[in-house]
C-alpha cells in the first residue's frame, strides 16, 4: 500500500494551514509536572531503558533495542541543551557507577539521583524507558510503513529522587490529508515521510520544551 504524500494545491494548502493553526494537536501524552523548581540547573542523563516488549522496524536494518535506547538518550540530551540546560550526558553518569563497581540503574532514580548529585554536581536526574522504535518502510516520499515511536521521560530531583516531571511521545506519522492537525507540525509540514530518528529528535525536542 502506497502512502506516498503530495502538496494540495492552491486554496486547499491555505484551508489546511488555516485549521491547523485552529487548533493545535498535542504529540506529548500523558505530562504531568509536581514543579520543577530550580531542579533544571543541571539534569544528568542516565541511559534509556529498552523495555522487553520494544518493538523495531519491519526492515532488515531497523535498529535493535540497544542502538534505539542509546538514540533516543542521544536525542533527550541534545533537547535539554537546546534549552540552555547543563547536561551530565548518559555516558558519563553509567561511567559513574561502573567505576564504583556497580550495575547502572537504568530504572533505580534514588540510586541515579544519589550517583548524579555526588559525582556531577546534578540538581536532576532524567530516566527515560523506550517502547517502539519502528523505522519507515519506504522513502521520504512514499512508504509502506510509516515511522512510529514511543518512548517516556521522567525528572526526578537530585539526590533524594522526588519525582518532579513525567510525559510520554508515543506516535504513529500521520499523512496531511488524514490528519492536518498534527501532520503540519512534523519536520518538514506533513509533506515527507520521517525516519524514525527524524521522529524521535522532534518527539523529543517537542518533549523537553514543555519544561520550560
Amino acid at each position: 500500500m502506497s502512502l506516498t504524500t503530495r502538496a494540495p494545491a492552491g486554496g486547499c494548502v491555505l484551508a489546511v494551514a488555516l485549521l491547523a493553526c485552529s487548533s493545535p494537536a498535542s504529540v506529548v501524552k500523558q505530562q504531568t509536572f509536581t514543579g520543577t523548581g530550580g531542579a533544571l540547573r543541571k539534569v544528568a542523563m542516565m541511559p534509556p531503558y529498552p523495555r522487553p516488549e520494544f518493538v523495531r522496524g519491519p526492515l532488515p536494518d531497523s535498529v535493535d533495542a540497544g542502538t534505539a535506547a542509546e538514540l533516543v538518550g542521544r536525542f533527550l540530551t541534545e533537547a535539554l541543551a537546546k534549552q540552555g540546560i547543563a547536561v551530565v550526558p548518559p555516558g558519563d553518569l553509567a561511567l559513574a557507577f561502573m567505576s564504583a563497581g556497580q550495575v547502572v540503574p537504568r530504572l533505580d532514580p534514588r540510586a541515579a539521583a544519589e550517583m548524579a548529585a555526588r559525582e556531577f554536581g546534578a540538581s536532576a536526574v532524567l530516566l527515560s524507558e523506550v517502547w517502539r522504535y519502528r523505522n519507515r518502510g519506504g522513502e521520504a516520499l512514499g512508504t509502506s510503513v510509516a515511522a512510529s515511536v514511543a518512548f517516556s521521560a521522567t525528572l526526578y530531583a537530585a539526590p533524594d529522587g522526588a519525582k518532579l516531571w513525567t510525559a510520554r511521545f508515543d506516535e504513529t506519522q500521520e499523512s496531511l490529508m488524514a490528519n492536518p492537525l498534527k501532520a503540519l507540525r512534523y519536520p518538514g509540514g506533513g509533506m515527507r515521510w520521517l525516519s524514525a530518528a527524524e521522529f524521535a529528535r522532534w518527539g523529543a525536542d517537542e518533549m523537553i520544551a514543555a519544561l520550560r
